[in-house]
């Protein structure tokens, strides 16, 4: 037991001097102050929702006491801390290749990085909310006591939240599809909630958080066996994983077929960068899941907004339009130049090659707007959107939104990983990056929602419709911008790729 202790502390230790070693460490300080900022607002808005909960519970549901309602709605707690986790928390990182030579069996490594997940403080960020709660509604019915259960028995269903994402997480890695493992769950688990002839779960999740606060045996001893069900699930979904990764356990099939793309000859270099382009995204695991979730997410956005009236009003209407179109173009111009880390001193041998890579990544997220393009058919005929909103929008992602992320050519230089997910440290990405995504997000919004307030929507479309084609035009001119200033850095960017390259 010692020993395992020890192995917890060491990786641990080892963690930290990886963050610390790693050479984005320094970028990236501003960013961790800025990021502490904004969880300490987080938590004061946690403790306000805690407060307020409680009046609103009463006013609402005045024949019941608010922590019954609280814990009938513990699914939907749950959920939102599992949405949470896929933004704010990542896979635990297992590097087990420096550890293979070690006198310490693989398994023992993988449950301690496990428990290393279950140590993680995000398990009690939720406390900020549920300690004024607790103490609201429980301390004058059951005591210190009661409210110590109460928020014991949350944080256990936290620790089982926590080995739920990371199973489902894991997988989602290896294939997209899995992505509908946790939506059939929480959809069955809604149904159940929602029904009012039966309403099983919430008379279950009921009766559960009612045996947390007093103390009863079979509530606690539930959901340990639960936790201690998905800690192994998670283990054993992991040790599959990492295996096949260590040991290139994956079938190499013989190809029949290559695929050239004959068409891209007649376009000389920036044809070849093209062909290049379209392999990475197909080939390549990490940008491969990349392209596949964010075409999830923009059918997903699509049919809601189609077929619902939840996001009717224009801020969302608007925000959706243009996610959908920038989304593809976020999640590889944002990584320009860092895929291509792997191998780029062989590109910086040829002169110009570097344009026409730029080029050619452009061109084919420009064709790539298409799909985008096809999909938003779906609210068009809905009525949801005008035929003018999503042409102005389309242009608007292939000008002034790529403009924004292409800028980051210049200034990324931490390689990522084409393939490993699990026992790679794909970890990165400076503060600037973060800025320059949000800006190619959020930045055509707040300049529609003022045209529309000012004018017509039909011309605050055509304004818009106007400077993204101005943006579009003049690629030729920006785009040997970017390059001019990527070679005056290149030998800082190139130092940064290769450090990179080593360290993952």
């Amino acid at each position: 037991m010692t020993s395992t202790f020890h192995l917890i502390s060491e990786l641990r230790r080892l963690r930290k001097l990886a963050g610390k070693r790693h050479p984005m460490y320094e970028q990236n300080k501003f960013a961790k102050y800025l990021i502490g900022f904004s969880l300490a607002l987080g938590a004061v808005y946690l403790i306000v929702f805690g407060v307020l909960f409680i009046g609103l519970f009463r006013e609402i549901f005045p024949s019941m006491e608010p922590y019954h309602i609280f814990n009938k709605g513990m699914v939907y707690l749950l959920m939102a801390d599992f949405l949470m986790r896929l933004s704010l928390t990542k896979l635990p990182v297992q590097e087990i290749k420096p550890l293979v030579l070690l006198p310490v069996g693989r398994d023992r490594v993988l449950r301690s990085y496990l428990v290393l997940t279950g140590m993680n403080g995000y398990n009690l960020v939720w406390m900020f909310m549920l300690v004024p709660f607790g103490f609201g509604t429980l301390f004058r019915y059951f005591g210190l006591m009661g409210v110590l259960g109460f928020l014991v028995g949350y944080w256990l269903l936290m620790l089982l939240n926590n080995y739920w994402y990371v199973m489902c997480r894991t997988l989602m890695n290896q294939s997209i599809f899995y992505v509908f493992l946790p939506i059939a769950v929480y959809a069955l688990l809604l149904v159940g909630l929602l029904v009012p002839e039966t309403n099983y779960i919430g008379n279950f999740c009921m009766e559960l958080g009612e045996g947390f606060f007093q103390w009863e045996w079979p509530a606690f001893l539930g959901v340990i066996v639960a936790i201690w069900g998905m800690f192994e699930l998670c283990h054993a979904v992991q040790k599959r994983v990492v295996y096949k990764e260590l040991a290139k356990t994956e079938v190499v099939k013989k190809l029949k077929k290559v695929t050239e793309y004959k068409f891209l000859d007649r376009f000389g270099e920036v044809g070849e960068y093209m062909r290049l382009e379209i392999k990475l995204l197909t080939r390549n695991k990490v940008p491969r899941t990349q392209f596949f979730m964010g075409l999830s997410i923009m059918l997903i956005f699509s049919v809601v907004l189609a077929f619902t009236d939840i996001y009717d009003g224009d801020f969302m209407r608007y925000f959706i339009t243009v996610y959908n179109f920038a989304v593809l173009g976020v999640m590889v111009l944002s990584q320009t130049m860092s895929f291509e880390g792997n191998y780029l001193d062989g590109l910086m041998s040829r002169k110009e090659s570097i344009l026409n890579l730029l080029r050619a990544k452009y061109y084919v997220q420009c064709t790539l707007l298409l799909l985008p393009l096809v999909i938003m058919i779906i609210p068009i005929v809905k009525g949801k959107l005008a035929l003018l909103s999503a042409l102005a929008c389309f242009f608007l992602a292939s000008g002034f939104t790529f403009w924004i992320l292409m800028q980051l050519a210049v200034y990324n230089k931490l390689t990522i990983n084409l393939n490993t997910k699990v026992t790679g440290n794909n970890s990165g990405g400076t503060f600037f990056q973060s800025m320059i995504i949000m800006a190619g997000f959020f930045g055509p919004v707040i300049v529609i929602r003022p045209l529309i307030a000012l004018f017509s929507e039909t011309t605050a479309m055509l304004v818009i419709l106007v400077i993204g084609l101005g943006f579009t035009l003049t690629h030729p001119l920006w785009l040997r911008n970017i390059y001019k200033r990527f070679m005056r850095r290149r030998y800082e960017n190139m130092e940064g790729f290769r450090a990179s390259v080593v360290n993952n």
